[in-house]
């Protein structure tokens, strides 16, 4: 018999991939609960206790960590097409974030990785 702790990291495992698979796409607290077949409660409380973190906090986290990939690596110019790419629709927004999280501006990271 599995033990409930093992459930609960096979369903961080699958919402960990789903994330890996459509990071870029719009997705939803209930979206990502639907893809686990669990409710939207249940799957917030899941999120928090295993990754100690909101789902939102988690999802922008990972994709800015592919943002400031991208800005190292593609050839792509425009910062606005990286967010776009990364699941940001919101250019300000996404601006703030990486600053939050990098301390730098996208233009600064790329400016700073390529020197």
């Amino acid at each position: 018999p599995r033990r409930k702790g093992s459930a609960s990291q096979e369903l961080m495992k699958r919402f960990i991939q789903h994330i890996e698979q459509h990071y870029m796409d719009k997705i939803t607290v209930r979206q990502a609960a639907a893809v686990l077949n669990v409710s939207p409660s249940y799957f917030m409380k899941l999120i928090r206790k295993n990754l100690g973190t909101t789902f939102t906090a988690f999802l922008n986290e990972y994709r800015l960590t592919m943002a400031a990939r991208l800005l190292t690596v593609s050839d792509e110019s425009r910062v606005v097409d990286i967010a776009v790419s990364t699941g940001f629709d919101n250019l300000s927004y996404f601006n703030r974030k990486f600053k939050q999280r990098f301390s730098m501006t996208p233009k600064e990271y790329r400016a700073k990785s390529r020197g």
